[in-house]
């Protein structure tokens, strides 16, 4: 059972459509419902909700989501009023901070966390010292830019998301959530894409005044068999030419997507097991971005699916970079 609570008020018996949804490049979740008002129909309940309410969304009891209420817009033709909130990764995301951290990235969470009261859960441990000066540098940026250092290290992928009634958590990005979707049981439909396009197989290296140096082929894409596209790599201070040149390169994208009966453990940042083979889409994916929509209690949930774990990089200051241990 879904129930919709707007400070204090139980809004469950007038909502009839409410969209929860997530997207590891929009940082903060959505919480996005309708209610018909119109002054002229007396049978209709009047409620007045304004920027700043409460919002909690619960799902048999337990809290999926809490946020604030930000934006309010009404069709004047169709009374129909649309509320949007937003989950405290807001705050996070808008608010600037001016300090200069030389700790590990989950030290500097629970910082950004106890300097913005925004309540703190827990932060994957790295146990990697990053010097990373954040001087009118996003909240949101000092967390990510200090876990991309770490990544660059040890190879994991990160992400901070609001869990457990808001409160922040940074987990390692593409953890298993706990969902298999399989096409006889809840999943609804599937499709999948591969594209050449974004292919880059060659990459070309110049020194700092544009001269060439030496070019880095793809072995995966031959350019006999696929053509040739190119890119320019200009050689860096304290940069591995090879490893640089490598990082352009790109192959065959591949991207899916599915439909299936909800489950709200499935959100952005979270990895998911599918069992379709017709559509290719069978094993381990990566929630990109998710929209669970609920109507009249029932769910159904569309996930944008990535093949590979892509982290959301942020890179600390470049005349820092030699400081990070």
């Amino acid at each position: 059972m879904m129930e919709l609570i707007v400070s204090t008020k139980d809004l469950s018996e007038v909502v009839e459509k409410i969209s929860w949804k997530g997207d590891t490049r929009q940082v903060a979740r959505t919480l996005e419902f309708s209610i018909v008002q119109k002054s002229s129909d007396k049978y209709l309940p009047k409620v007045t909700l304004a920027e700043g309410d409460e919002v909690l969304l619960k799902k048999d009891g337990a809290i999926i989501f809490g946020g604030i209420l930000m934006d309010i817009s009404m069709s004047v033709a169709s009374g129909l009023v649309t509320y949007t909130a937003l989950d405290l990764m807001f705050y996070i995301n808008n608010s600037e901070i001016n300090k200069v951290f030389s700790d590990t990235p989950e030290n500097i969470a629970a910082w950004v966390c106890n300097y913005l009261e925004i309540p703190f859960g827990s932060a994957a441990k790295t146990g990697i010292q990053v010097y990373s000066p954040c001087l009118g540098k996003k909240a949101y940026d000092a967390i990510m830019s200090a876990y991309t250092a770490a990544s660059r290290k040890n190879g994991k992928k990160y992400i901070p998301l609001m869990k457990n009634v808001n409160q922040l958590h940074v987990i390692k990005k593409g953890k298993y959530c706990g969902v298999v979707l399989e096409g006889t049981y809840n999943l609804l439909d599937a499709n999948y894409k591969t594209s050449l396009q974004p292919m880059v197989n060659r990459v070309l290296i110049t020194d700092k005044n544009g001269n060439p140096v030496r070019t880095v082929q793809s072995t995966d894409y031959p350019t006999d068999k696929y053509g040739t596209v190119q890119k320019i790599y200009k050689q860096q201070d304290e940069k591995d030419d090879e490893a640089e040149a490598k990082a352009l390169m790109q192959g065959i994208e591949q991207s899916g997507s599915v439909t299936a009966l909800s489950d709200t453990r499935a959100v952005s940042g979270y990895g998911i097991a599918i069992q379709e083979p017709v559509s290719g889409l069978y094993g381990f994916f990566y929630i990109e971005s998710d929209t669970h929509t609920f109507i009249n209690g029932m769910g159904e949930m569309q996930l944008t699916l990535a093949f590979s774990n892509m982290m959301d990089e942020k890179e600390l200051d470049k005349t820092d970079d030699n400081k990070s241990a």
